[in-house]
């Protein structure tokens, strides 16, 4: 068994997360040989040097600087050749910066895969409703109608897959090096028909979480990076005959903590769409139809929203045209419809539960795939 600690710059807790790693392994994989590998993604703190003075015996340690480029798909590229190197069975991928990862965690995840009853385990987190925000309203209803693929969390950061599905990976033309690595991970699970399984961890807090309030420096980079892959992807698959993966969700329903509210600058939100949205207006006028169009001219005036269906059409359609061109200034026009929708869906749920959010997501994932054919037919 490999366990991989994903970090850059998390030096608050890096400590932490290795120990609750060690705990997990000891009660639950002590009879696995258990390598923890801690990639690190060219610290300037004191992350690495934290790592390697900590000592997790009788759980054996590597701590390594990782190959390629910075991005969270080199530090996981890296910990698969590792793993490879050792012909690991299982390999599981922790971030760095979680504030509330148990030891219960590393069976939910590793066990399935251990056994030879999931190729792929993915989490189910219970988290706020305006938590996600790239899952909720992109990620999720993408994969959900386009590979039959009930994954509540695509990009749910912690992930244990099987070997054979690593050898896939570490051989895809199409493997990232940045933030694209978990939809990739997910959506070459689900496209390759091996069998995914849903783990209920509940609450997920990291530190990442407070990048919300700055959407133009941290979300929108990683919204790009993303959505790149998950088109690129769809691309590459579009010719295969698709199939549903074997989803198995693990509980149904949950009875634990309320996740801590998120907090979100709806204002900046705003501002950044007013001011984007004339950069591609070209492309808006091109490509969407003219009764979404009419709602988007109002966006520069500070009015940005979208319903969940406009919404769902404004994705298809330039999916549709990335589809056939590849033009990345299409995702990047796409990422302020995005804002704009997140808007929407902040209007829609301010007032609800988030339960009742949550049922509010999965039916607007019923909307893209409602619309999915119509408009891909139309359009190709």
């Amino acid at each position: 068994m490999v366990i991989g600690i994903l970090t850059k710059n998390v030096e608050p807790t890096i400590l932490h997360v290795m120990n609750v790693v060690r705990e997990g392994v000891l009660q639950y994989l002590s009879q696995y040989r258990t390598l923890v590998v801690i990639s690190d993604g060219f610290s300037t703190d004191r992350t690495a040097e934290l790592a390697g003075m900590f000592q997790i015996q009788p759980v054996q340690k590597l701590v390594v600087e990782q190959m390629g480029v910075p991005g969270k798909g080199d530090g996981i590229h890296t910990v698969m050749e590792i793993a490879n190197h050792v012909r690991s069975k299982a390999i599981a991928f922790v971030d760095g910066d979680l504030l509330s990862i148990k030891e219960e965690w590393i069976q939910e995840m590793a066990r399935p895969v251990l056994y030879g009853r999931a190729d792929l385990v993915v989490p189910f987190y219970v988290r706020d409703k305006f938590d996600g925000v790239i899952t909720n309203n992109l990620a999720y209803p993408f994969t959900k109608a386009y590979y039959g693929s009930d994954i509540r969390q695509p990009i749910g950061g912690e992930f244990c897959i099987s070997r054979e599905l690593m050898i896939i990976l570490l051989n895809h033309p199409l493997f990232p090096s940045d933030f694209g690595i978990d939809i990739f991970i997910t959506t070459v699970a689900a496209a390759e028909r091996k069998r995914i399984r849903e783990a209920m961890l509940g609450l997920k807090l990291h530190e990442s979480t407070t990048k919300y309030l700055d959407p133009e420096s941290s979300l929108i980079p990683m919204f790009r990076q993303v959505v790149t892959t998950m088109f690129d992807l769809a691309i590459y698959y579009s010719h295969r005959n698709q199939r549903p993966a074997k989803t198995d969700v693990i509980v149904s329903d949950y009875y634990g903590p309320i996740p801590v509210p998120v907090e979100v600058n709806r204002e900046k939100m705003l501002e950044t769409v007013a001011i984007r949205y004339n950069e591609y207006y070209d492309i808006f006028e091109r490509i969407l139809p003219e009764d979404v169009l009419r709602i988007t001219r109002f966006f520069p005036d500070g009015n940005a929203s979208l319903d969940a269906n406009d919404w769902a059409r404004c994705a298809w359609y330039l999916f549709s045209e990335y589809s056939q061109t590849e033009d990345i200034m299409l995702i990047d026009a796409l990422r302020v419809l995005w804002l704009a929708r997140f808007i929407g869906f902040y209007n829609e749920c301010k007032d609800m539960d988030f339960i009742e959010a949550e049922t509010a997501i999965r039916e607007n994932a019923k909307i893209f795939e409602d619309l999915k054919c119509d408009i891909l037919k139309k359009k190709l």
